[in-house]
């Protein structure tokens, strides 16, 4: 039988491969039909923060990433470079699956420790090209839907830190426009605006970056 005929490491690697395809079918066909479901969360997380004993940053969220709120899975990454986020849901079943396709392929016509190198690097390739397209569409997403000039004046919550004296940007959390958002923001600051830091929008980069200062530095 064919399957016979395969070594332990084409068998194994044809399996991981294939259910990782299975998956990422599954998941283009939910997000394509507006059901996401890997990004979506329905829930309440409240913020609780007080800042000089009188500003309380409590939120009830329904997390809906096909809303345009915060994608769960996404946002909540294990490697997050510059705000790329490397390794999510979406990034394991890319390494897996292109991984696992390239060490089935080659296996066979090379030494196995070279395939397994090889499917290391095609599936690290095909994570982060996954993820840059996921930035650019949430990104697309984001500027085409919103307008953060209205969003000046409000409070909001740091998600990923945001450096001090413009030197990288950071984002944050807030309640714009009826949903909870995720924003691109830097701080002309200087002291690193920390997670879960309140701050207060002053002004705009650019369309989907925000400049934002601590709260307390306009008491």
């Amino acid at each position: 039988m064919w399957w016979d005929s395969l070594s332990n490491l084409q068998q194994t690697s044809f399996i991981i491969a294939t259910v990782a395809t299975v998956l990422m079918i599954i998941f283009i066909i939910m997000m394509l039909m507006g059901m996401d479901g890997a990004d979506s969360f329905d829930g309440d997380v409240d913020f609780d923060m007080d800042v000089g004993g009188d500003v309380d940053f409590d939120t009830d969220v329904d997390f809906n990433a096909a809303d345009g709120a915060v994608d769960v899975y996404n946002n909540d990454p294990i490697i997050s470079i510059s705000g790329l986020r490397i390794v999510t849901v979406r990034g394991a079943l890319a390494f897996f699956s292109i991984g696992g396709w390239v060490v089935f392929l080659l296996a066979d016509t090379m030494q196995i420790w070279l395939a397994i190198v090889l499917g290391f690097i095609a599936g690290g390739i095909a994570a982060i090209l996954l993820a840059i397209t996921m930035k650019a569409v949430m990104r697309l997403e984001s500027s085409g839907n919103l307008d953060y000039r209205t969003a000046i004046g409000k409070t909001a919550a740091v998600y990923i830190r945001v450096p001090k004296n413009s030197l990288g940007k950071g984002k944050v959390i807030f309640n714009h426009q009826g949903r909870m958002v995720e924003v691109d923001a830097i701080n002309r600051g200087t002291e690193d605006l920390t997670t879960k830091t309140v701050v207060s929008i002053i002004g705009l980069e650019n369309e989907t970056t925000l400049i934002v200062k601590l709260l307390e530095e306009e008491k």
